[in-house]
C-alpha cells in the first residue's frame, strides 16, 4: 500500500490507493476462496492485519524521528548544523520512500524540511541583528515559487524566493544576512538569487504601463524581469516565459501576511489579465508542446554527446512537459491552484478532461516523480539523467504508459487553447 499511509484527506491520490488497497484485498481473499475453505480466508485476514500493524509501527517510528530531528533544526546555532540534520532528515525520508515509495509522503516530508530550514534561518537572522542592537526585520514577507511553490519539494528541488517589504528604512539590514545563509544551505545560488524590493516596486511591474517601465536599479532587473509584453511581431523570450511560471507556482512562505495577501493579489491578477493576451498565447504554445522522452518510431530521447551520452535528461522530456501543460491548461481555463494533482483535480471537475486520461495522468505523474527522486537517492545534484538500459520491463511499461498521457495532454491543451486541427 505505497499511498494509504502518509497522504492527505481528501486527496485524490489517496482515495485511489485506498481503492486500490481493497481491490486487491477482495482479490486475494476471492481466489483463496475459491481454493481453499473459510479457514483460508480468515488466514489471509489476519496476515493482512498483521502487515497493516507493522505499517502502522512504522508510521509511529517515522514520526518520533522526524520529530527529533525537528527539535535539532530548532537547536541549530549555525548553517554547518543545519546542514547536517537536513542530512540526517534527508536519509530519514529517503528510508520511508524506499519502503513505502509514497511520491505524495515524501512531498509533505520535503515540504516541511524545506520549510524548518528557511524559518530558521530566518531566526538566526533576527537573533543575530538583535545581538548587535539593529532590533528584527522590518515587515516583510517571504514567497517562493518552484517545487516548494506547487507543494511538490523532493530531496533536491529547486525554487525561487522573494523578498517583498513594505518600505520601511534599511531593509537591507536583514536581507543581506538572510541571504548569506540562504546561499550556504543550498537555497539560493548566481541562477536563482533571491529576488527583494518594497511592495510598491513589486506592484509597479505589474502596472498598465509596465510595458515601458521605468528603468529600475540594476539588480532589480537582474532579480526579476518585468513582465513587459513583446514588441509586435517578435516571439516573448525565455525569461518572459520563466516569469509567467514563476507567477502561476507562487506562493506564501514567512512573514507577513498582509503584506504576502496583496502581493499575491497583484501577482494573480496580472496573471489573469494576461491569459487572454497574444503573448501568452505564444507562451502557452511553447508549453505545451515541450518535447517528450520517446521519438520516432518509439526510440529514446537521448543525449549525442559528452559525459551524459547514452542518457535521458528526465526533467526535459517527462516532468517539465508534465507540469508545464497542467499549469497552462490550467491557468487558461482559470485555476488559480499550483501543485499538480490540484490542477489536474481542477480539470477532471470542469470536465476538461475525462475519468480516463486523468487516471492514467495521475499514474503518469507518479512514475516520473518516482523517477526523479531514485535519482536523487542515488546523488543526481546537476541534471537528472537516467539509462534506459537499466530499465526492468515493468518499469519501462509504465514509463511509456506515462509518457503517453503526457502526450495526450498536450493534444487536449493544443485544441483546448487553439482549437480543432
Amino acid at each position: 500500500m505505497p499511498m494509504l499511509l502518509g497522504t492527505k484527506g481528501s486527496d485524490v491520490l489517496s482515495w485511489r490507493a485506498s481503492a486500490e488497497l481493497l481491490a486487491g484485498l477482495k482479490d486475494a481473499l476471492g481466489r483463496h476462496g475459491e481454493q481453499n475453505p473459510a479457514q483460508s480466508a480468515e488466514s489471509v485476514l489476519e496476515r493482512f492485519i498483521a502487515a497493516l500493524d507493522q505499517e502502522l509501527g512504522f508510521d509511529r517510528r517515522l514520526d518520533a524521528e522526524t520529530a527529533a530531528l525537528d527539535r535539532d533544526l530548532a537547536a541549530a546555532a549555525t548553517a554547518a548544523d543545519l546542514l547536517l540534520t537536513a542530512g540526517r532528515f534527508r536519509d530519514t525520508i529517503s528510508s520511508h520512500f524506499k519502503r513505502r515509495r509514497s511520491v505524495l509522503a515524501l512531498c509533505g516530508l520535503c515540504n516541511t524540511l524545506h520549510d524548518r530550514l528557511v524559518f530558521r534561518a530566518v531566526q538566526l537572522t533576527q537573533e543575530r541583528l538583535s545581538a548587535l542592537g539593529r532590533g528584527g526585520a522590518s515587515p516583510c514577507t517571504l514567497l517562493v515559487s518552484g517545487d516548494r511553490g506547487r507543494g511538490e519539494s523532493t530531496l533536491f528541488s529547486r525554487n525561487r524566493y522573494y523578498l517583498l517589504h513594505d518600505g520601511s528604512p534599511r531593509p537591507e539590514e536583514f536581507r543581506r544576512p538572510l541571504e548569506g545563509l540562504f546561499q550556504e544551505l543550498g537555497l539560493v545560488d548566481p541562477e536563482r538569487p533571491l529576488w527583494h524590493g518594497s511592495l510598491k516596486e513589486w506592484q509597479a511591474q505589474f502596472a498598465p504601463s509596465a510595458a515601458h517601465p521605468a528603468t529600475p536599479p540594476e539588480e532589480f532587473l537582474a532579480a526579476l524581469p518585468p513582465f513587459a509584453a513583446p514588441e509586435k511581431g517578435a516571439a516573448p523570450p525565455w525569461a518572459e516565459r520563466d516569469w509567467l511560471i514563476g507567477l502561476a507556482d507562487l506562493g506564501y512562505l514567512w512573514g507577513s501576511e498582509q503584506v504576502a495577501a496583496r502581493a499575491l493579489e497583484v501577482a494573480g491578477a496580472a496573471l489573469l489579465a494576461e491569459r487572454g493576451s497574444d503573448s501568452f498565447l505564444q507562451v502557452a504554445r511553447r508549453g505545451i508542446a515541450q518535447p517528450l522522452a520517446v521519438g520516432r518510431f518509439g526510440r529514446w530521447r537521448l543525449e549525442r554527446s559528452g559525459e551524459r551520452r547514452a542518457l535521458l535528461d528526465l526533467k526535459r522530456y517527462a516532468l517539465d512537459p508534465l507540469q508545464g501543460s497542467l499549469r497552462i491548461l490550467a491557468l487558461a481555463a482559470g485555476s488559480t491552484q499550483t501543485g499538480s494533482v490540484a490542477r489536474l483535480t481542477f480539470l477532471l471537475e470542469r470536465g476538461i478532461l475525462d475519468v480516463d486520461l486523468a487516471g492514467r495522468l495521475l499514474n503518469g505523474y507518479q512514475c516520473i516523480m518516482q523517477l526523479k527522486v531514485l535519482l536523487e537517492i542515488r546523488g543526481a545534484r546537476n541534471g537528472l539523467f537516467l539509462n534506459p538500459e537499466e530499465f526492468s520491463e515493468e518499469t519501462e511499461a509504465r514509463f511509456r504508459s506515462a509518457l503517453d498521457a503526457v502526450l495526450g495532454l498536450q493534444k487536449l491543451g493544443y485544441q483546448f487553447l487553439i482549437g480543432p486541427v
